[in-house]
């Protein structure tokens, strides 16, 4: 079974890699790639498929719940990142926005290989299930949020400069970036809400706080309200266009580095 979780890990991080690669081709509209526009969605799909069983067989070997470990973590956080652009593309002229997913994924993968080893399983099962399984899919689908923001404002930029579009590489239309950060957002935020919640909970119940998990909360809840308001306002008063975009960009960015600090507490030292 252990020649088959590597060969699973291997090929998952080959068909990100590539799927990267592909997308940036399409981007830049280059002819020499002569493979069609499905190829790269195509190869990053069959990447998450790959990066699933390498997971559950991981989980099986491991012996535990995937969500006790910072290893399967990272691992789901980058799947539903690729589930949501995959099914928020269709239709959609994306091919950059794929990329960066694509190339997050592979090294969300090869990170989480370096923290595969065993960490303690926390008391209160049902409750840390609940409120890591919450904090992943929502900080998962919210991390695609924050990076099409990024490339609503590069392309917003572009656009003011007035620069000629067929040179460089292709973004996508700003309309279709608006449309799927509004739907991310719908979908993203609900999730995290409930992480927060339970997280408070947690924290209520253990005997010992730390520094490092005091700061943790702290940047969760204001990446949180950060996003509430973008959301409120968007429907509220259709608040559009690039401070929006940058607010969301700023949650995304506090949510990434909350997951950021978990593994550098994985790698450096327990009680950060």
């Amino acid at each position: 079974m252990r020649e088959i979780l590597w060969v699973s890990f291997i090929l998952s991080a080959a068909s990100y890699l590539a799927a990267c690669l592909l997308f940036l081709a399409q981007a830049r509209r280059r002819s020499a790639v002569q493979l069609g526009p499905r190829w790269a969605p195509r190869v990053l799909e069959i990447g998450a498929v790959l990066q699933f069983i390498y997971l559950m067989l991981f989980a099986v070997m491991d012996r535990r719940c995937p969500v006790y470990s910072l290893h399967s973590a990272l691992g789901i956080v980058s799947l539903v990142g690729v589930a949501s652009y995959a099914v928020l593309s269709r239709g959609r002229h994306l091919e950059a926005l794929g990329g960066f997913v694509a190339a997050s994924a592979a090294v969300f993968l090869v990170t989480a290989r370096a923290l595969a080893a065993s960490t303690p399983v926390p008391d209160q099962r049902w409750l840390m299930a609940i409120h890591i399984t919450s904090n992943l899919l929502g900080g998962g689908i919210l991390l695609v949020a924050g990076c099409a923001s990024a490339f609503y404002l590069v392309n917003e930029r572009r656009l003011k400069s007035r620069r000629v579009l067929g040179q460089g590489p292709k973004l996508p239309p700003l309309e279709s970036l608006d449309a799927v950060v509004h739907r991310l957002l719908w979908i993203g935020l609900p999730l995290l809400t409930i992480g927060l919640l339970t997280g408070r909970m947690v924290i209520k119940h253990a005997e010992v706080i730390t520094v490092g998990e005091k700061f943790r909360a702290v940047l969760s809840g204001a990446s949180w309200l950060l996003l509430v308001a973008v959301l409120v306002s968007r429907q509220v008063t259709s608040w559009r266009g690039r401070r929006p975009a940058y607010a969301t960009l700023g949650g995304a960015l506090g949510i990434f580095i909350v997951i950021a600090l978990y593994v550098a507490r994985a790698l450096l030292a327990e009680g950060l």
